[in-house]
């Protein structure tokens, strides 16, 4: 009976553990500062990009911030995402998010990609 009472328990912490780890934030692969406008970085970052890629419209979940996903349009469980912070003046602060058990999984190359575009952005 005390070894039915302790799995279960057991199974319930693992079950909370695996929760709590899949609702955290995830942290940032790369973020760069630019000397470019909120509403200019936001919707060149959610312009339509080349055929290999989709990008969908930006979301605002508060005022002076935008989520941009871009994603390889071969890939699409690679879910990412831009994250376009407004920041005093003429800058935007811009974060770059993978999701999902994506770290470790070569797509580095798929991080080069979204900061070559975030430059081109700003005219760099």
């Amino acid at each position: 009976m005390v070894k039915k009472v302790f799995v279960s328990a057991a199974m319930a912490l693992a079950a909370a553990a695996c929760q709590t780890q899949q609702n955290q934030p995830q942290p940032d692969v790369w973020s760069a500062n630019y000397n470019v406008s909120f509403d200019v970085m936001v919707a060149c970052l959610a312009a339509p990009p080349p055929p290999a890629f989709q990008v969908y419209a930006p979301a605002f979940p508060e005022a002076g911030m935008a989520r941009i996903v871009f994603i390889p349009a071969n890939t699409p469980q690679a879910r990412s995402e831009y994250v376009v912070l407004q920041m005093v003046g003429n800058n935007s602060m811009v974060s770059w998010k993978r999701f999902g058990n994506t770290t470790g999984s070569g797509l580095d190359w798929l991080d080069g990609e979204a900061r070559k575009r975030a430059n081109a952005c700003a005219g760099m």
